[in-house]
Formats: C-alpha cells, sequence, structure tokens
C-alpha cells in the first residue's frame, strides 16, 4: 500500500510538473532546427500583414519611450528574462521568450487577463548599444471567455517587416485540465536555443535563419498529447513521447 501511495503521489506531482506545457516530446530536437523554406505554413499560422512602415516606426518610437510602469501594463525588460517575469509582484510577460543581448519593451496588463474579453499588446526588441543589426516588432491578441482563452502572436524584424516568430495558443478548460493546442515557431542560434538573439547580431540574410517548430495538442495534463516538433510526429501517452513519423513532405 505504501508503494503505491509513492506512486500516486509521484504521478500527481509529475502531473502538475507538466501542467503548464503538458505535451513532454516538446523537450525532442524532433530532427531540428529547420530551414525557413521547411516552414511549410509554419503549423497552420497563416501569417498577418506586418503595420505600414511609417506606423511601424511610430510604434516601435512609443514602446522605446516607454516608461516602466508595470502595474499600469508598461514595462521594460532585459532581453534575457524568461517567458514570465517578476518585477514589484507584478507578473509581466514576452511572447517569445527570452533574447539575450536585447531589451524588451511592453504594454499589455496582465491584470486585464482577469476580465473575459479581448486584449492587445505590444512588443519591441532591440538593443540600447547598438551592436544589433536588426529590431524587432511583436503584437499580441488574446481573449478570455472564462472556461476558454486563447492568444495569437506574430514578430517581424522592423526595417524589412518580414516575419520571424508565431505563436498561437487555445485552450478549453484552464490549468491544462481540458483541451490545450500550441503552435510556436521561433529563430535559433547555432546552439539550438530559441530566440531574436539568434537573428540579431548577425548580417546574414534572415532567409539563412534556421527555426524551432512545435505544434501540440494537448489532453488532461498530457495523459494524451499529438503534434510535432520540426521533422518529428509525435503521439504521447501517459506522459511517454512516441515518434510516428516525418512531418516533412
Amino acid at each position: 500500500m505504501t508503494h503505491l501511495l509513492r506512486l500516486l503521489w509521484a504521478v500527481a506531482a509529475a502531473a502538475l510538473a507538466l501542467a503548464p506545457s503538458g505535451c513532454t516530446f516538446f523537450a525532442c530536437s524532433g530532427g531540428g532546427p529547420l530551414r525557413q523554406r521547411e516552414l511549410g505554413d509554419w503549423a497552420g499560422l497563416a501569417p498577418r500583414a506586418a503595420p505600414a512602415a511609417a506606423r511601424l516606426e511610430a510604434l516601435t518610437a512609443e514602446l522605446k519611450a516607454t516608461a516602466n510602469r508595470p502595474f499600469a501594463g508598461r514595462y521594460s525588460l532585459r532581453g534575457d528574462a524568461s517567458y514570465c517575469s517578476m518585477t514589484l509582484g507584478q507578473i509581466l510577460d514576452v511572447p517569445f521568450g527570452a533574447a539575450p543581448g536585447l531589451r524588451i519593451k511592453g504594454r499589455l496588463n496582465p491584470w486585464l487577463r482577469f476580465v473575459p474579453g479581448p486584449q492587445h499588446g505590444d512588443w519591441l526588441y532591440y538593443d540600447e548599444s547598438g551592436e544589433a543589426t536588426r529590431r524587432f516588432y511583436a503584437w499580441e491578441d488574446e481573449w478570455d471567455a472564462l472556461v476558454a482563452w486563447g492568444e495569437r502572436a506574430e514578430a517581424c524584424e522592423i526595417a524589412s517587416r518580414q516575419r520571424v516568430a508565431a505563436r498561437r495558443i487555445d485552450e478549453v478548460i484552464g490549468l491544462g485540465l481540458g483541451w490545450t493546442r500550441v503552435r510556436l515557431v521561433r529563430p535559433v542560434d547555432s546552439a539550438g536555443d530559441a530566440g531574436f538573439h539568434a537573428v540579431a547580431f548577425t548580417k546574414r540574410p534572415l532567409a539563412d535563419a534556421r527555426y524551432d517548430l512545435r505544434y501540440g495538442n494537448i489532453l488532461l495534463l498530457g495523459l494524451l498529447c499529438w503534434g510535432r516538433v520540426n521533422r518529428t510526429r509525435y503521439i504521447q501517452l501517459l506522459w511517454i513521447p512516441i515518434p510516428v513519423g516525418n512531418a516533412l513532405p
């Protein structure tokens, strides 16, 4: 009986630990990274047109001048901040994770996430020292309907307005207890770490960049999942990832 209880506690602890992501196969490389031409339809994330050049410059100028007022949803973070950062007790998030060497300025009020309805956020990724050759703008739209929520984010390189990252999350019944779908595409550096730093400090064309693509459907904290990482499709049973085939034509 004691061993059974320990096993049940271990399973419960594993479930709680895996709840934020659910897909254990997201820890796999999936034969990646990918070349830009291998991204296909970006896991079904159809591109949304970047703002017109004049509007984009105005947006980034506004963001660069934004004062750090986290409780008002306007903030500045070092680029090596994680997806979620804690500042003065306020949780701040950025749509595409860490970008070492860059600065992130954004506006999105996290308190409004507790209020049903839509919300929009804008972010600027740039280098204060001037060493980076590129700057990036990202937007995020999210909505909340109590038992369901979703978000869609996309980023472009400011000078060319070329898309460099995309993300979408849809969830019914929160905390991973129901159904969650995650789709994420980001550039990666030579070490396989994802983030805009991978394409910010180089003059190589963006078409030559490498990308990480992750797509997962998650049920019941990851008891059952299916999707892909880069070149490989997976199913997941009881948090055990099982490769089932090639995701590329």
